[in-house]
């Protein structure tokens, strides 16, 4: 015990004591130089990139903070009335264009189908298309086009200015070759002016439809509803 407090050689006892010392010092660098490998070794990439990653304050405040933009918009129609153009119609913007002339436009008048079963209602669809060489404006809309419904008798059953529930329109130009078109479906109910209520539906049978906007009566359709 005497000798490891008072080392005994032919240096003095303070050579030893310092000697003692650098080795303790080397010692403890070994070591912790081996506690950081090992940590270093069972370090997980994760950890490496949080700890190297720094966080924005200004980019957690905008993460927090901020809300969606934007949303889902929809439009409604009726049931009944579908305006639809070609993409060489659009409606009346700046510039002077002359309203069309009758001789410059072909209305025509289609249906879904000839034959209806019973309940299946008709879907006609009156179009105008304008057949001159230059753009002109028209107004389209249920202001400017009628649909008719007349049995094998001759006798009209129906009629949309019966029972007119809008009247709006809109004017569009009409490029050379471009058309736009109104569409109905008739319920297969009765008409009279003054739309009163309690009217019946037609017998099954032939009918015939006409359509025409603005004056200008397109060729009539036969339909059968059974």
């Amino acid at each position: 015990m005497s000798s490891v407090l008072h080392p005994v050689g032919p240096e003095g006892e303070g050579t030893y004591w310092r000697r003692r010392l650098v080795a303790v010092v080397v010692l403890l660098v070994v070591v912790a130089l081996a506690v950081l490998g090992i940590r270093a070794l069972t370090r997980s990439p994760e950890d490496a990139a949080a700890q190297g990653r720094k966080i924005d304050p200004s980019q957690v405040a905008s993460t927090l903070t901020g809300s969606p933009t934007g949303s889902p918009t929809g439009a409604t129609g009726t049931p009944t009335e579908d305006p639809t153009g070609s993409p060489s119609a659009s409606p009346t913007s700046t510039g002077p264009v002359s309203p069309c002339e009758g001789a410059a436009l072909a209305v025509t008048l289609t249906s879904d189908a000839t034959t209806y079963g019973p309940g299946k209602t008709p879907k006609l669809v009156l179009t105008v298309r304008n057949t001159s060489e230059t753009a002109c404006s028209a107004e389209i809309g249920s202001a400017t086009r009628t649909f008719v419904a007349t049995d094998a008798a001759g006798a009209q059953v129906w009629s949309t200015a019966d029972c007119q529930s809008s009247t709006a329109s809109q004017v569009y130009t009409l490029e050379p070759g471009g058309s736009r078109s109104m569409s109905v479906t008739w319920s297969r109910m009765r008409s009279t002016a003054g739309c009163p209520d309690g009217q019946a539906a037609v017998e099954p049978g032939g009918y015939t439809v006409t359509g025409s906007w603005n004056g200008t009566t397109a060729a009539p359709l036969a339909v059968s509803l059974g």
